[in-house]
């Protein structure tokens, strides 16, 4: 993966745009603020209230959408991230993303503080495409309307982002591991609904 590397921690620059005097924050302006080349703070930022049960009510179907833009992007080696200009002009409330930021930057310092370069060959130019179809598969999840089960796939694209910023190995190592356990969850989930109809339709 690329390394991403920025002068401010990502939990830094969200405190910074959640302290500012406008009344609203688009999707534009937090672009603007993390760098529109930085996939890795991107994945993070979108992934990371789904992370959070409860912070905003359907927040997951409005993030699930860029975070599959992002996903498809990486799988094709993408320079730079690009979202649709409606996409860009969905705002937030200040206070609503100032909620949203005392909720989820806490949680983001404390993965921040165990960060770095590692197990270097896990974050090469190959395992991005991989990272890539990985969060495609987990932001499919993500989008989902289903109750709590978009919690385990976003915090899966959170460590993937993370990942991508620090070239952090063992955290894709991590991300791999939740994409695992969530596909696994899901599989069962299918499997689960799939025999109930059987069963009922032949009752």
């Amino acid at each position: 993966m690329r390394a991403e590397r920025r002068s401010r921690r990502l939990s830094d620059v969200l405190v910074e745009v959640a302290g500012t005097a406008r009344e609203t924050i688009s999707i534009e302006d937090l672009l603007r603020a993390v760098g529109e080349r930085s996939f890795g703070a991107l994945l993070v930022l979108f992934a990371l209230p789904n992370a959070l049960a409860g912070v905003l009510p359907g927040l997951s179907v409005v993030l699930g959408v860029p975070l599959m833009l992002l996903s498809l992007q990486l799988l094709v080696a993408s320079q730079r991230p690009w979202l649709p200009r409606r996409l860009l002009r969905f705002e937030l409330r200040r206070s609503d993303f100032a909620r949203l930021v005392a909720r989820t930057v806490p949680h983001l310092r404390r993965l921040e503080r165990g960060l770095r370069p590692r197990l270097l060959i896990l974050t090469g130019p190959w395992a991005e495409r991989l990272a890539g179809a990985a969060c495609l598969i987990l932001s499919l999840m993500v989008f989902l309307p289903i109750p709590f089960a978009n919690l385990l796939p976003a915090v899966g694209i959170a460590l993937f982002g993370l990942a991508m910023l620090e070239r952090d190995g063992l955290v894709a190592l991590a991300a791999s591991t939740v994409l695992g356990v969530s596909l696994a969850l899901f599989g069962g989930v299918a499997f689960a609904v799939v025999a109930a109809a059987a069963h009922a339709l032949r009752s």
